[in-house]
């Protein structure tokens, strides 16, 4: 049993790494805000106010935490690049992601997102998508438009553009799943692998990239930011069924509501006894209700659902630290990697 005074030390290291990493998103973002608002300006006016909208631009927005573009830059940096050199890279990446947001929102039917209404609520599902059409056209835009090496631009793009094909049938995948018969544990984390580790993978390869980096260093980039793509997909799930509306700026329990097969529910669904028939149960017409989410929550978290999922957690963010660990980074780099890493496996929002 964990003592009072251990859980108490627990939480105040876990508080000290949480503002480690958010300092490290910090620096980054600026800079990448900088250039969203660039990207912004040149987009048609029709598109410019909802792209800054929910690309949080405007006054009192809450924007997000720009974690792709940070491994862009902090592994550009560490492989020798500068930031002026990485940047153009990681704005096309987070480009690429947001315009992969405002898709599933509308697919997933969120109505929240960085504690806003989603784009589609605000101004409707056509300006959402032609939206995000417009941002993932910018994004090759970027690359192209940047004063890099042709050799850099050209790899970048080839990159890109495979991580970004890759995460589309993730996403289909993902979609194809839903409220349908249970899928297995490695099922489901070979779509997380291709929906979300695609494109960190992506993130993580500019990096190298940037830095004009041999094939090989580049390929030990992607390897190590699909691994954290996993882990950082297997806490978002969590987060989206055990986590706090308020911290993470996103509706919790709608992924069960709508059959989809995140870890939680590929967990249950997966498990023997009275657990795993609720489970099945669920993606039964007429589906969980509303008015039995908590009832849900609390026995997925009686049947040790959550302990199981940050187990699988832990063990992901341990695999991508191994891989990060095998890089050959300043080491400023590596100990900036090992911070974020440890503390996305662990996130509340």
């Amino acid at each position: 049993m964990i003592s009072e005074g251990a859980e108490l030390a627990a939480g105040v290291a876990s508080e000290e790494l949480a503002r480690a990493a958010q300092a490290i998103l910090a620096r980054h973002q600026e800079p990448v805000q900088a250039g969203l608002e660039q990207v912004a300006e040149s987009l048609p006016a029709e598109v410019a106010e909802p792209a800054r909208y929910h690309l949080g631009l405007l006054p009192g927005a809450r924007p997000g935490k720009a974690l792709r573009p940070t491994l862009t830059l902090v592994l550009a940096e560490a492989l020798g690049a500068s930031e002026e050199q990485a940047l153009p890279l990681g704005l096309a990446v987070q480009l690429i992601h947001d315009f992969s947001l405002l898709h599933d929102d509308i697919v997933d039917r969120d109505r929240a997102r960085r504690g806003q209404p989603t784009l589609w609520v605000r101004d409707g599902v056509p300006t959402a998508l032609n939206t995000g059409d417009a941002l993932l056209a910018a994004a090759f835009r970027v690359l192209a438009g940047a004063e890099l090496a042709p050799r850099v631009s050209a790899r970048a793009s080839l990159r890109l553009s495979r991580a970004t094909l890759e995460m589309v049938g993730g996403q289909q995948a993902d979609i194809a799943s839903t409220g349908a018969p249970p899928a297995s544990l490695p099922a489901y984390l070979e779509m997380v692998g291709r929906k979300t580790g695609a494109l960190m993978g992506a993130a993580a390869a500019l990096g190298g990239i940037g830095a004009d980096a041999p094939e090989a260093t580049v390929a030990a980039c992607d390897e190590f930011g699909r691994t954290l793509g996993v882990a950082f997909q297997l806490r978002d799930d969590v987060l989206g069924v055990f986590g706090d509306a308020g911290e993470t700026g996103k509706p919790v329990g709608n992924d069960l509501l709508r059959g989809k097969q995140g870890l939680p529910m590929v967990l249950a669904l997966t498990g023997n006894g009275e657990l795993g028939a609720l489970a099945r149960g669920w993606l039964e017409a007429p589906g969980l209700q509303r008015r039995d989410l908590p009832e849900a929550v609390r026995r997925l978290r009686q049947g040790g659902v959550a302990e199981r999922c940050q187990g699988l957690t832990t063990t992901w963010t341990e695999r991508a630290l191994a891989a990060a660990a095998r890089l050959p980074l300043a080491e400023t780099g590596a100990s900036e990697l090992e911070l974020l890493c440890r503390w996305l496996g662990e996130r509340w929002y």
